[in-house]
């Protein structure tokens, strides 16, 4: 059982200015309490206009890591998605498609249970809510 997120890539490539928005909800995640980190859940997250991606903390006695979320520049228009098993960082991974969205570099965004997506509140991520079955 998880929650996934799913999204297609447009032919628009990832700019500065939207890396640079992508760092500050990171910066927003900290803030709140929400380690963000690397492909495997252990270092610092890869930002840049060729490839976007990061994950849970896999440093966590809770395992709060699950799928990584990659959004790149080599799979354009391809079916995507990232289970997040609704861990702290699926508020990052939200976030993120959401902007992402806005800027046309992604469509077809949706999750499991989407008229269930935004009834729990950010604090619920960051207390570590994890699954809408589980």
């Amino acid at each position: 059982m998880g929650f996934t997120r799913y999204w297609a890539r447009t032919t628009k490539p990832i700019t500065e200015e939207f890396c640079n928005s992508v760092r500050e909800i990171l910066r927003d995640c900290a803030k709140k309490g929400i380690a963000i980190r690397d492909w495997d859940g252990e270092d610092a997250p890869t930002i840049t206009v060729n490839r976007i991606s990061f994950n849970g903390n896999a440093n966590s006695d809770k395992k709060l890591y699950c799928e990584s979320f990659v959004l790149n520049n080599d799979e354009l228009n391809e079916f995507s998605f990232c289970k997040t098993r609704r861990m702290p960082y699926d508020y990052a991974v939200r976030e993120v498609l959401k902007l992402a969205e806005k800027e046309g570099l992604v469509f077809n965004v949706s999750c499991d249970y989407p008229s269930n997506e935004e009834i729990y509140s950010d604090e619920e991520y960051i207390l570590g809510y994890v699954d809408l079955k589980d």
